[in-house]
C-alpha cells in the first residue's frame, strides 16, 4: 500500500487538477473573450455604444477581485474540510453562470453573472488545486504543479476555438447554453477519482520515509501570521499582482486588438491559442528546470523572457507580433508555475490555503484592474499603444523585484 516504487497515484491527482483548471480557467478567461464582439453589438442596441468596451471589461474585474477576496475564506475552509466539496460547488456555479449568460438583457445582468463566476473560481480554481497537489508531493513538486497549472493554458488555448465555432454555428445565446453543461462533467471526476491526501489511500509521497513522515510533511510549514511578516511573502504577492495585471490585460484584449489589426476571427482566436500553448510549454518546462537547476534562476529567467515579449508587443509590426506573443506566453507560463511552487516551498502546506488565498487577493487586485483599465485607456486614446506600454513597464518592475527574492534552501 505504501510502496511508491511503482506508479504513484499522486500523478492521477495532478492530471485531475489539470483537467479542472482546463475547464474553470478556460471558460472564464480566454474562452469568454470570443463572445465579446457579439456582446458589444447586442449591448450597443440596448445601452448605447458610449464607452462600452471599458464597461464590458469591468466584468473581469468583478470576477478576479471577487474570487481574490473570497480566496482567504475558501482557503481556510479547504484547510479544514478539504477541497473536493468546494470543487463540486464551484462546478455547479460555473454551469449556472453560463446558462444565465444566454438570457442576458443588460450590462447589469452580466455583472451579476460574474459574481457567480467569481464564486466558482474561488471554489474550484487555482488555490484549491495547488493545495491538493502540494499535499501529494514532496519530491517532484515542481513538475506536479507544472502539470496542474498547465491546465489553464490548455483551456485557454482550446476553448476560444470551440466557442468561436459554436457562435458561428448556433449564435452566441445558444452557444452559452451548450457550454453550461461542460463543468458538470467534472463532478464524477472529483467524487470518484480524486482523494484529498496520500494517507487516505495508505500511500507515502515520494521523498517521505513513512506514512507518519508523510503526514508530518503535510502539516509542517510556516504559520499564516508568521508568513505575513516575511519579505518573501510581499515580494511574491507584488510580483503576482504586477504580472497578473499585465497578462490578464493582454489576454482579455488580444482578440479585439488582433481584429483591429485586420485578422479574421478564427485567426484572432488562434492568437489566444498560441499565447496559451506557449504558456503550457512554459509551465511544464519551468517545473522540470526548477526541480533540476533551482527555483530562483528559473523564476528570474521567466520574467526576463516575458518582459522582452511585452516590450515587443507595443509595436504594430507584424514581423514582431508573433515572436512577441511567443515570448509573453512562454514567460508567463513559466512564471505561473514558479509563483505557486515558491509559495509551497517557502511557507509549507500547514496554512497554505490562507497564504495562497491572501496572495490571490493581491494578484487578483492587479488582474482585475488590468482588463478594465486597459479598456478605459483604449476608450480614451483610441488605440492599445499606451495600455500595452504600461504592461511592459509593470513586467519590468516585477523582474527587478524577482532578483530580491530569497528562496528556501534547495532540497
Amino acid at each position: 500500500m505504501g510502496d511508491t516504487k511503482g506508479f504513484y497515484y499522486g500523478w492521477v491527482i495532478a492530471i485531475c487538477s489539470l483537467v479542472i483548471m482546463w475547464i474553470t480557467n478556460g471558460m472564464t478567461l480566454a474562452g469568454l473573450t470570443v463572445f465579446d464582439e457579439e456582446l458589444l453589438a447586442y449591448l450597443a442596441t440596448v445601452e448605447g455604444d458610449e464607452g462600452l468596451r471599458g464597461a464590458l471589461k469591468f466584468r473581469d474585474t468583478i470576477t478576479l477581485l471577487g474570487s481574490g477576496l473570497l480566496a482567504p475564506l475558501i482557503g481556510a475552509i479547504a484547510d479544514r474540510i478539504g477541497v473536493r466539496p468546494l470543487m463540486v460547488v464551484g462546478f455547479v456555479l460555473l454551469a449556472g453562470a453560463n446558462y444565465l449568460y444566454s438570457k442576458i438583457a443588460s450590462m447589469g445582468d452580466i455583472y451579476a453573472i460574474h459574481v457567480l463566476i467569481a464564486m466558482s473560481l474561488a471554489c474550484a480554481g487555482l488555490v484549491v488545486n495547488v493545495m491538493i497537489v502540494s499535499k501529494w508531493f514532496v519530491k517532484n513538486r515542481g513538475l506536479a504543479l507544472g502539470i496542474t497549472v498547465a491546465g489553464t493554458s490548455l483551456g485557454n488555448a482550446a476553448l476560444p476555438q470551440l466557442n468561436a465555432w459554436l457562435v458561428a454555428e448556433f449564435g452566441w445565446r445558444t452557444a452559452f447554453v451548450y457550454t453550461a453543461g461542460i463543468p458538470l462533467l467534472l463532478i464524477p471526476l472529483v467524487l470518484f477519482v480524486m482523494r484529498e491526501k496520500p494517507a487516505d489511500m495508505g500511500l507515502v509521497p515520494p521523498g517521505a520515509e513513512s506514512t507518519a513522515a508523510a503526514s508530518q510533511s503535510v502539516m509542517e510549514g510556516m504559520r499564516y501570521r508568521d508568513a505575513l511578516k516575511t519579505t518573501n511573502f510581499w515580494l511574491l504577492a507584488s510580483i503576482a499582482m504586477l504580472t497578473f495585471y499585465s497578462i490578464l490585460a493582454l489576454l482579455t484584449h488580444l482578440f479585439l486588438h488582433m481584429r483591429e489589426q485586420g485578422f479574421e476571427p478564427q485567426v484572432a482566436a488562434s492568437g489566444l491559442t498560441v499565447l496559451f500553448l506557449l504558456g503550457l510549454a512554459g509551465k511544464l518546462l519551468s517545473g522540470v528546470l526548477a526541480d533540476r537547476f533551482g527555483r530562483k534562476p528559473v523564476f528570474v529567467g521567466t520574467l526576463g523572457i516575458m518582459a522582452v515579449g511585452a516590450w515587443l508587443m507595443i509595436g504594430t509590426n507584424e514581423a514582431t507580433f508573433w515572436p512577441a506573443l511567443v515570448l509573453v506566453g512562454g514567460g508567463w507560463g513559466g512564471l505561473y508555475t514558479l509563483l505557486q511552487l515558491l509559495a509551497a516551498d517557502t511557507f509549507g502546506v500547514h496554512d497554505l490555503g490562507k497564504i495562497l488565498g491572501t496572495i490571490t487577493v493581491l494578484d487578483t487586485l492587479g488582474g482585475g484592474m488590468g482588463p478594465f483599465l486597459t479598456g478605459l485607456m483604449y476608450d480614451q486614446f483610441g488605440s492599445y499603444k499606451i495600455p500595452f506600454t504600461l504592461i511592459a513597464v509593470l513586467v519590468t518592475i516585477a523582474l527587478v523585484l524577482a532578483t530580491r527574492f530569497r528562496p528556501p534552501a534547495e532540497a
